[in-house]
């Protein structure tokens, strides 16, 4: 989806983005690779649900920017157990992703205009 939009803002078309009610547990991979750290210094493995315990729809992150019907984790034990917690909210996490892309779009578009890139496999 990211990349479809920054593909829709440097070339100013539409974007089809299907269900944009769909909802989601939206979450920065950063932390979640922290939890998964942490549940291997635990002596004793176990299951933990790593999340931001807050659903939002397609539609907020795209009005942040500028299917299954809702999910939404639990990550009451993570954050108990191995003293977890989210850093990264969801209006944060749209605005790096966004920039992100942006960035790779822009480093992509100055390939393909010093003829490094085949502008017809990247549009």
């Amino acid at each position: 989806m990211r990349s479809s939009l920054v593909h829709c803002e440097l070339s100013e078309t539409t974007p089809f983005l299907g269900n944009i009610q769909a909802s989601r547990d939206w979450g920065f991979s950063g932390e979640y690779v922290e939890a998964m750290w942490l549940m291997l210094q635990q002596e004793k493995p176990d299951d933990y649900v790593v999340a931001t315990e807050e659903s939002h729809t397609v539609e907020e992150f795209l009005e942040a920017y500028g299917e299954v019907d809702n999910l939404k984790g639990d990550a009451s034990k993570a954050k108990e157990v191995l003293k977890w917690k989210l850093k990264v909210g969801f209006e944060q996490l749209v605005k790096m992703m966004v920039d992100e892309d942006l960035e790779m779009a822009r480093r992509e578009k100055v390939l393909v205009d010093a003829g490094y890139l085949d502008a017809q496999q990247h549009s």
